[in-house]
């Protein structure tokens, strides 16, 4: 018995080793990069002159998130087949993480295939953030396929998901920029008329009507013309899909998993149309320039979404966690009843 509970704790702990090996390769260009030039990462949309690469951290944040499960049952696949495309996989993700962020003809050279591809100008970057994701996504899904075999994409599902989304929206915006996608700018226009609403209910003068926010602040008028990419509404569309899959992978009934679901969405849903809000609302009250106005809106970016995640993944772990000890007390009090 002994040695059978020494051998399961041996397997056990081989796959912990080789999760977090996983982990550690799929984070090590991510960081790499990241020492390279940190003021790249910024939790904002990438715009006119500025990256915000922050995103690519949560990325790793969900995988971390996924790990915590899947490495306590994953099993190890590695041969040495596998072992070398791992590390011919992790040369080439060194390879582009480091070229884009030491060496600038390789960046360009980026800006000219998205040229060429018929991506917008010189002054947005977002078809190289685009790159960024989609060199990601697919060391993500072929690092843990040959880690652990085809089945554990499902298990990583959330960061590929996650990171999936941003390179569409990204590549959206970079083929098709400002409002040129109706769909998403409805979506921009309803958040702006969100903000006028929640606005005149506080008394403020701020007012939305279609994409165009007016503000009567105390230091000027600003009149500011939104398009989706800078509402945040690929957050919202990412963020809900996010929120969804986290909240199917709970081992709790159907009907708590829709309820977690639902106020994942409505709850970032919400805090797009209240993040927007903050940055009129410092408009109105201590902006004196236009300029003034837009270093707000970048330094605020999307800080909140990975704060109001993390708040939530907490707050339901917490639910999940009183309602298995509930369970588990009345399992054991009717073993001592009978």
């Amino acid at each position: 018995m002994q040695g059978l509970t020494g051998s399961l704790k041996g397997q056990l702990r081989g796959r912990l080793k080789t999760a977090d090996m996983f982990l550690v390769m799929v984070a090590a260009p991510v960081f790499l990069l990241f020492a390279l030039v940190p003021e790249t990462f910024g939790l904002s949309w990438a715009g006119f002159g500025k990256l915000g690469r922050g995103g690519l951290l949560i990325v790793l944040f969900f995988l971390w998130f996924e790990l915590l499960d899947f490495r306590r049952t994953a099993v190890p696949r590695l041969n040495p087949v596998r072992k070398t495309a791992c590390a011919i996989m992790f040369a080439l993700a060194l390879i582009y993480f480091g070229g884009i962020g030491l060496a600038e003809e390789f960046t360009s050279a980026i800006y000219s295939v998205g040229r060429a591809l018929g991506a917008s100008g010189d002054v947005s970057n977002s078809f190289l953030m685009a790159m960024d994701y989609v060199v990601l996504s697919l060391y993500i899904a072929g690092l843990a396929v040959a880690f652990f075999g085809k089945r554990a994409i499902l298990a990583v599902l959330t960061p590929i998901v996650f990171s999936t989304g941003m390179l569409a929206m990204y590549l959206l915006d970079a083929f098709f920029p400002y409002g040129s996608i109706g769909p998403l700018q409805f979506w921009a226009n309803f958040i702006v008329v969100g903000v006028g609403l929640l606005s005149r209910g506080l008394g403020l003068p701020i007012y939305g009507y279609n994409n165009v926010l007016n503000i009567a602040g105390t230091h000027g008028t600003f009149r500011l013309i939104v398009f989706w990419p800078s509402v945040g509404v690929h957050s919202m569309l990412i963020y809900s899909l996010v929120m969804v899959l986290l909240a199917t992978r709970l081992a709790a009934p159907i009907r708590r998993k829709v309820m977690y679901a639902i106020a994942g969405v409505a709850g970032t849903v919400f805090l797009n149309v209240f993040r927007i809000f903050l940055i009129a609302y410092y408009g109105y009250a201590y902006a004196t320039s236009g300029a003034d106005l837009d270093a707000f809106h970048n330094s605020i970016g999307e800080f909140l979404f990975p704060v109001w995640i993390i708040v939530f993944l907490v707050i339901v772990i917490r639910i999940e966690g009183r309602y298995s000890a509930k369970a588990k007390r009345a399992a054991r009090e009717n073993r001592e009843a009978c």
